[in-house]
C-alpha cells in the first residue's frame, strides 16, 4: 500500500534530523574533528534553511499554476501570493550569509546564530501563515517538531562554540 504524502514528508522530515544530530555529536565529543564538523553542520542547516524557503515558493504556486476554483485570483490572493514568493527567498539569504561568515570571516559562532535566527523567523512567519489561511495545520505541526530539535541542537553546538568547548 503507497503512503500518504504527509506520512512521507514525516518520515523525510525526521531523516533530515539525523544529520544534525550526528554531526552535534561529533563537534560535542570529537575536538579533533570539530571544526571540520562545525562547517559541515553550518553548510547543512544553510541547505535546509534554503529548502523551507522554497516551500512558499509551492505555497504561491500552487494556486497560481493550478486554481482550485478555476476562477481568476483576487488581487488579495495575488498580493499574498507574491508575499510568499518574497519570504520564500529569505531563508536561502541568511543561510547563505551564514555561510559566507564560516568560509570568509572565520565565525562559526555568528553562523550558528544565523541559522538559529533563520529557522526560528521561518517558523514564526509559517506560524503567522497558518493564522492566514496559507500553511496547513499538519504541516505546521511538523515544522514546529522538526524546528525545536534543530533549534536545541544549534543551541547546544553555539554555546560549546563560544564557550570555548570547540574552537570551530
Amino acid at each position: 500500500m503507497p503512503r500518504q504524502p504527509f506520512t512521507v514528508a514525516v518520515l523525510l522530515s525526521v531523516s533530515g534530523l539525523i544529520p544534525f544530530l550526528l554531526i552535534a555529536l561529533v563537534i560535542l565529543f570529537d575536538p579533533l574533528a570539530s571544526q571540520t564538523a562545525i562547517e559541515v553542520l553550518i553548510s547543512y542547516g544553510a541547505v535546509v534553511l534554503s529548502f523551507i524557503g522554497a516551500v512558499h515558493w509551492g505555497f504561491a504556486l500552487r494556486d497560481v499554476a493550478h486554481p482550485v476554483t478555476g476562477e481568476p485570483l483576487t488581487p488579495a490572493v495575488l498580493g499574498a501570493e507574491r508575499q510568499l514568493l518574497g519570504f520564500g527567498v529569505v531563508p536561502a539569504l541568511i543561510g547563505w550569509v551564514a555561510l559566507l561568515a564560516m568560509i570568509h570571516f572565520n565565525a562559526p559562532g555568528l553562523s550558528i546564530f544565523l541559522l538559529l535566527a533563520g529557522f526560528f523567523i521561518t517558523i514564526v512567519v509559517e506560524t503567522i501563515g497558518k493564522g492566514r489561511g496559507i500553511v496547513a495545520s499538519n504541516y505546521l505541526a511538523l515544522r514546529w517538531a522538526v524546528s525545536i530539535v534543530v533549534l536545541i541542537t544549534l543551541l547546544v553546538v553555539l554555546f560549546a562554540v563560544l564557550s570555548g568547548m570547540r574552537v570551530g
